[in-house]
This record gives structure tokens, sequence and C-alpha cells, in this order.
């Protein structure tokens, strides 16, 4: 209609799987705007720097198992942006720099607005509003329970955006709270299926060391036993991203599900106590813990993405949504990728 505005498609979560939606839409000529809570995109491809050392504390790597993703890799792997690491039948690819560098090449031509947290999504006539808070004000109460009170934010006054329509990729347990707050309500069997999606937590210590760690080459030890207290160990060293030792040290989900809620240092004092043998002679110069409240989707939803069938159009996707074929039949990045695309391309169907 004449004088409407046609407003954007806007993308929830700048990790992986929603930066490779928002390329399909903008590369089909559709307007995009990504909103992600973070200080920066990439999801739980994380990196985080202090001095010369250099850690990934999300996904340490990726693999490769369909022809689909096949072709994205490679035109990352001739772009420079990623290069084999370890591993076979199936190589294990880290990014040049840390995987958050390739999360920020994917973003390079996208809109995305960092450090804003949707509340709420409600359905309006010809699409969506959605409301959120930014941490580039001052602090205000919780908003939902899986969030700790000092990431929230208030931006001063009702921010919020307009859509055509959303597609979703933060974890279903966030998307469902995010749309009951606006009202929505999805058909039952829907609803049954995205609730029944459930995630691991994750508790990460990161170390930096004044001498070399005593992790075998090529810096990567996984425990033989899932419920072993320390889960993996990764030299950031060795792997190829920092400039001195600088360990990743993961703790198992169980372990990380019951001591979530304590205190920083007691959590850091009983994993480094676990770790030790991997720290060798080398003394720890920093300490830092990294929480990961939805780090690995155990349960999964039977299909690339979820379309919830409401008034407007409203898709989700993400790494727990993977279609019944998948033989691994796990979580990872490969996984998010593919259910981003295959969303959007099922979104700009609707449109």
């Amino acid at each position: 209609m004449p004088g409407v505005p046609k407003h954007p498609i806007v993308v929830i979560g700048g990790g992986i799987s929603g930066l490779m939606a928002a390329r399909t839409l903008v590369e089909a000529g559709e307007e995009v705007v990504i909103l992600d809570k973070g200080r920066s995109g990439g999801g739980r491809m994380a990196t985080r720097e202090s001095g010369r050392a250099t850690f990934d504390h999300g996904a340490q790597y990726f693999t490769v198992r369909t022809p689909e993703f096949a072709a994205y890799v490679k035109e990352w792997k001739a772009q420079g942006w990623i290069t084999e690491w370890f591993g076979e039948p199936h190589a294990r690819y880290r990014a040049e720099g840390g995987m958050n560098r390739l999360t920020r090449h994917l973003a390079e031509p996208l809109d995305i607005c960092v450090r804003v947290r949707v509340t709420s999504i409600e359905p309006e006539q010809n699409g969506w509003l959605l409301h959120w808070v930014s941490e580039e004000q001052e602090y205000v109460a919780q908003t939902y329970d899986e969030v700790l009170p000092e990431e929230v934010y208030d931006p001063g006054n009702k921010a919020n955006i307009r859509a055509r329509a959303v597609l979703i990729t933060a974890p279903p347990p966030q998307a469902l709270y995010l749309l009951r707050q606006g009202g929505n309500h999805l058909a039952e069997e829907q609803e049954r299926k995205l609730a029944a999606v459930r995630y691991l937590p994750c508790l990460a210590a990161l170390l930096k060391l004044d001498g070399v760690s005593a992790v075998p080459a090529p810096g990567y030890v996984r425990a033989k036993n899932s419920t072993n207290p320390v889960q993996l160990v990764v030299d950031n060293y060795q792997k190829g991203i920092s400039s001195q030792p600088a360990l990743t040290i993961y703790a198992c989900g169980q372990w990380s599900r019951d001591h979530f809620n304590q205190p920083d240092d007691e959590v850091l004092g009983q994993l480094l106590q676990e770790a030790q043998v991997w720290q060798g002679s080398a003394n720890i110069i920093e300490a830092q813990l990294k929480r990961w409240r939805f780090s690995l989707a155990e349960t999964m939803y039977p299909a690339r993405f979820a379309d919830l069938g409401l008034q407007s159009p409203a898709l989700l996707a993400g790494d727990s949504f993977i279609a019944p074929e998948d033989d691994a039949q796990h979580a990872r990045i490969e996984t998010a990728a593919l259910s981003g695309v295959a969303a959007a391309k099922r979104l700009l169907d609707i449109l």
C-alpha cells in the first residue's frame, strides 16, 4: 500500500546461525537488522583477549559433514579466514585469530546492533513490535531468569523496532519466553516440541600462564569419561591463536550444572585443582571464569527450523534444530549455520 513503510526483517541473535540467515536474506535483496545481546556478535563462537593472551572460550572448532556446509567452508578457507587444526576423518577447523574472528568476517556486510536485549515480541496487524533494553544506559531489574542481573540495562525509554518478519536464533527456552511476553500463543504440538529442547550449561576457566603447559600436541585434551569434572582442556598457544601460553578449561555439563550458581572464586579454585596436571610447571598469571548457561543442546528439535505459523512470519533456528537425516544428531556449528540458511530460505518463500 502506498505510504505504508516497509519494515525490515529482524534477526534476533548474532551467532553464526543468525549471521548466515541474515547474509542469505541480504543477498536476496531484503533489508535485515540483527539484534544481539552480546558485546559483539558471534554467540558461542567466542574469543577473549587479555594482553598477549587470546582464548577461544566457547566453540573451539567446527567440522564438515555435509556438501552444503562444505561449500561455505571452501569459500572461507579461500578467504584465509579458517585453517585445519587437527583430526580425521572429519578435520577440525579453527578460525585464524580466534573463532570470533570468523563471525566478524561474516558480519561485515550486515546491519548488526550489539548490546541490545530483546524483551518481548508483540504481534501487530502487519508484522511485529519488538521491545528491547540496551547496555549503553543504566542498569535496570532482571528481564528474565536465564539472565544474570548485571547483564540487563535500560536505554532510558521504551525502545522498540517494528519488523515485517522475525527470525529468532536465541536458544528455544529464551525464544519461548520472548514470544510469551508478547502475548503469542503457539499450537500445542509446536509448543511441546520447542519446550522439549534442553541445554547443558558450561563453566570454563581461562588461565594465562608464564610458561608452556603440559597439554600435548596439538593442544587439545578431552576426558575419556564424559562425567569427569574437567571435560576438555585447550592450549590456545599451541592452537596458534595466542601469543603466550593460555589454557581454556571446560567443566562437563553435569558438574557445571551442579556448581553454576557458586561464586567465581569457588568455582575457579575447584576447576584449577582438577586441571592442575595440565598446568605443568608453569605458574598462573591470571585466571578468569566464563559461564555459558546455554552451552550444548542435549535434546534437539527434529527439523532444520521451526515455522511458528503465527499471523505474521516468525521462525526459529539454531544449533539445536537438526534434520532427521543428519547422521551425527548432535548440535554443532554446522547445524547452526545450516539451520539459519534453511530458515532464511523459508522466510523468502513466505514473503
